[in-house]
């Protein structure tokens, strides 16, 4: 059933500790009827909300944002760097940008296009992941492409079409291996009517059934408001002064949890989450390096990989790789 809310935009998931230690007891209960989607089988509905327990066991952020061990420029085609992702291999970081239907295969120590591989026509593409041997990429009206990748320059892309929109403003794609499925982070609205108002969601695409959940995955709600407020008073004035507006998503492939990027303005941010929908931690991101951060993955090792848009006319896109501690 889902949580309903009176709370603003603004208060969504500002959920902080300091040092970014959180933990939430969950309190969402599970749906599986109704909702927005294409008609396949439903899909869990976890709801990331939450009753603050300041005395539980703590969750402790895995990365020094300050501290990149490395970083690297990219070309100009790649100014406006829109997705990212691991070659199955681990060979290359998999790259899109939002006006060209090419995935970038990327030098991940110098940043260097090191092949292209044109699948489309030009579109607003935002993200892309690489399973196996397949690479799928999203465009922001929440068509998902499949490139069945065997090398060559050139390969046409199959359209997988689902009931997301443009309304939904698709941003995000992420591999999910426990569940063999892509999760579809979206910036826009999360669902059809009231309950969904105020909210920002995360649906699934089943890669066995090649199907959109009919409800999301995960539904970020409002509720979160309360916790935020409860430790606003407790630790902090002001720490995430805007909206959390999904931008890219990922799944650490040693913990499991489901990592969320927001790139807009003050609420610039990111945020982790288990797979059940616990809300763990939010940590903000500064605008310098970060300006627009719209791709976030992993290496197998836990390694992790960011990279943000260009700031200004002469900016160039980049890359920030974080040693996991």
């Amino acid at each position: 059933m889902l949580l309903k809310t009176h709370f603003p935009l603004a208060l969504i998931l500002m959920v902080f500790i300091q040092a970014c230690t959180l933990a939430v007891e969950e309190k969402g209960k599970y749906a599986n009827s109704g909702g927005n989607g294409t008609g396949g089988t439903s899909m869990k509905n976890e709801e990331a909300s939450g009753t603050v327990l300041r005395d539980s066991t703590k969750y402790y952020f895995d990365y020094d944002l300050k501290n990149a061990i490395q970083e690297v420029s990219l070309p100009g085609e790649l100014r406006e760097v829109s997705g990212l992702s691991l070659s199955h291999d681990g060979a290359y970081l998999l790259a899109v940008n939002d006006e060209q239907g090419k995935v970038f295969f990327l030098d991940s120590n110098r940043g260097k296009v090191i092949r292209e591989i044109s699948f489309g026509e030009p579109g607003d593409y935002e993200g892309i992941e690489m399973v196996g041997h397949h690479i799928y990429i999203v465009r922001s009206d929440g068509v998902i492409f499949e490139v069945d990748y065997s090398g060559q320059a050139d390969r046409k892309a199959k359209p997988h079409y689902t009931a997301l929109t443009v309304d939904h403003d698709v941003e995000g794609l992420g591999y999910d291996k426990a569940n063999h499925r892509l999760l579809v982070a979206c910036k826009g609205k999360a669902g059809e009517g009231k309950a969904f108002e105020g909210k920002r969601a995360i649906y699934s695409f089943s890669l066995d059934s090649m199907q959109l959940s009919r409800e999301p995955a995960f539904l970020l709600s409002g509720e979160m408001a309360v916790a935020k407020e409860a430790f606003r008073e407790a630790w902090w004035s002001d720490v995430l002064a805007g909206p959390f507006v999904p931008s890219a998503i990922s799944v650490h492939p040693v913990t499991g949890h489901i990592y969320i990027l927001s790139s807009k303005g003050k609420g610039r941010a990111i945020l982790v989450m288990a797979p059940s929908g616990e809300l763990l931690c939010i940590r903000e991101l500064d605008k310098d390096p970060f300006n627009q951060p719209e791709g976030i993955c992993f290496a197998p090792d836990g390694t992790m990989y960011i990279s943000t848009e260009a700031k200004g006319k002469r900016g160039k896109g980049r890359i920030f790789k974080f040693e996991m501690l």
